[in-house]
């Protein structure tokens, strides 16, 4: 079956009737433990989410569905991925995707905020979105987003302006978006993934990075790189899918208390967590690094040099005229 944003959703009004009613009136099933996967530690925000989400399946499931969460210890985001639609893996969540229809998200200034940005994957390109998933990998199920807040440009060198990227070797993660922005304003995007990331600032392969802002203190990155701008660079969502033998497997119930459930946390206990954590993890960079490591700088120029770039790509991937549809939203 196709999944779109009404079926998708079709769990969530009825979640309270179908906790009320799990293990009533039906055989007890067996118990399953299920692999979940993350590129990031478990001290993340990413995963400390996951914790509370999958814990909460496992009570509203009466013990039917558990999880074993590996966080940070199976690779790179590509692995993890790789690894669920194999099915050695069985849940995945990460920004990585290896779709252009995800990538986009992550070029600087496409979405306005978060918020914009999950209007945007939930709602006016979900189908689009949905069945890129199912072309690429016909063995996976996607189930939504969370909003990961901000990415953000870290180096060792302090930028004035944005025109001091210019040359400046930068990691950037397999994303389309986060490359083409880098390289629309002269830097050189370097790919490296995610679990060699620290290593490689560590090393002085690269200048700086383009990640997820939200990891700044909780993967220690404040040892290995200086400065971090406040600015914007991008907006992180975090992909959750779902191995589709597994997804077959699970009953009526156990689905849509996994995808009601997260539904009904992502708000709160994911997204506002996330914008509360971005004020406390600036002010400890300041405290690990100096006052003056956390610049915000004058984005106006930036973006009107970005924005063709970003144009010429959505509407490449979505077709002609998206990028003006997007920015109505």
């Amino acid at each position: 079956m196709t999944l779109t944003r009404r079926t998708f959703n079709k769990g969530l009004g009825g979640l309270g009737l179908v906790t009320a009613l799990a293990g009533v009136g039906a055989p007890a099933l067996a118990a399953r433990t299920l692999i979940y996967g993350n590129a990031g530690n478990i001290d993340s925000a990413s995963n400390r989410f996951a914790k509370k989400w999958l814990d909460l399946v496992t009570e509203r499931t009466g013990g039917e569905l558990k999880f074993d969460i590996k966080a940070g210890t199976i690779g790179g985001g590509k692995d993890v991925l790789d690894g669920t639609a194999l099915g050695t893996v069985q849940l995945y969540n990460g920004a990585y995707t290896g779709l252009r229809e995800f990538d986009v998200f992550y070029a600087p200034y496409f979405a306005r905020d978060s918020n914009h940005a999950q209007k945007i994957a939930n709602d006016l390109l979900f189908d689009e979105l949905n069945a890129a998933v199912q072309k690429r990998y016909p063995s996976l199920r996607y189930l939504s987003v969370a909003r990961a807040g901000p990415w953000k440009l870290f180096t060792n060198q302090k930028l004035e302006t944005f025109d001091d990227l210019k040359g400046l070797k930068i990691r950037a993660p397999e994303i389309e978006g986060v490359i083409a922005g880098l390289e629309q304003v002269g830097a050189k995007p370097t790919v490296i993934p995610f679990n060699e990331l620290y290593g490689a600032l560590q090393q002085g392969v690269v200048d700086g990075m383009a990640t997820l802002g939200n990891l700044m203190i909780s993967q220690k990155f404040y040892e290995v790189v200086k400065y971090c701008y406040q600015n914007d660079w991008g907006i992180g969502l975090d992909k959750q899918m779902i191995n589709l033998g597994t997804w077959n497997g699970l009953s009526q119930e156990q689905q849509d208390i996994l995808t009601g459930t997260f539904n009904e946390l992502e708000p709160q206990d994911f997204f506002r967590a996330t914008e509360e954590a971005e004020i406390a993890n600036f002010r400890q960079w300041r405290e690990f690094n100096g006052e003056d490591t956390t610049p915000l700088l004058d984005a106006s120029a930036a973006q009107k040099t970005l924005e063709p770039a970003i144009k010429a790509l959505a509407d490449d991937i979505f077709g002609a005229g998206a990028y003006d549809k997007i920015q109505a939203l």
